[in-house]
């Protein structure tokens, strides 16, 4: 009894099979996708060098030490964005998007987070890959997507948070590099 025929300890088999079928449902369709895509990739064009982009994995040691900092100061700098002072200027969130097997993390403005956990912005630059998005579209994601943040504290003359473009730096010329955080005041230290 409670054996179906052909499958020993069918218990288990069932089990799985149940859990496995339900498994979509309980992650959605974004994990999903993530699992199938490619490693999505982190890029930059040099802004004195239009035709020179960067471009890393986001798995690369560098750019996984860049977004860990930038997850680690998240909730203060989600905070400061309800509510920036005067000076403060230019947020915005780095988000992977994922579409047909392909990945790219995206930098998003103007977004506001609303009770059901969810957060919706314009997608504030080029996209590289194939994608329905492109730059003024609204983009719809949660915190989880989120691997890098940024304002601007004009005060300061200072830029905060971009750990991935810090990270894509690495791979730039060292004047060019230099000069990018010299320039922006950057704390590139992750």
């Amino acid at each position: 009894m409670g054996r179906r025929a052909g499958f020993p300890g069918c218990g288990i088999y069932w089990t799985m099979k149940r859990i496995l079928t339900r498994l979509p449902l309980l992650l959605g369709p974004l994990v999903i996708g993530a699992a199938l895509a490619e490693t999505p990739k982190v890029q930059i064009t040099l802004p004195d060098a239009p035709e020179q982009r960067l471009s890393m994995y986001v798995d690369d040691p560098v750019m996984h030490r860049a977004i860990r900092r930038a997850r680690a100061e998240l909730a203060e700098f989600l905070e400061l964005a309800e509510s920036p002072k005067s000076h403060q200027e230019h947020f915005a969130v780095r988000v992977l998007l994922v579409e047909r097997n392909e990945g790219e993390a995206i930098w998003i403005s103007g977004f506001k987070g609303d009770d059901t956990s969810l957060y919706a912005g314009i997608v504030a630059g080029d996209i590289t890959m194939p994608s329905r998005f492109k730059r003024g579209d609204r983009f719809t994601f949660v915190r989880g997507d989120i691997v890098d943040w940024t304002y601007t504290d004009t005060r300061k003359g200072r830029i905060y948070g971009a750990y991935t473009e810090c990270a894509l730096l690495t791979l730039a010329p060292a004047q060019v590099a230099t000069k990018i955080r010299a320039d922006h005041k950057l704390d590139c230290e992750f």
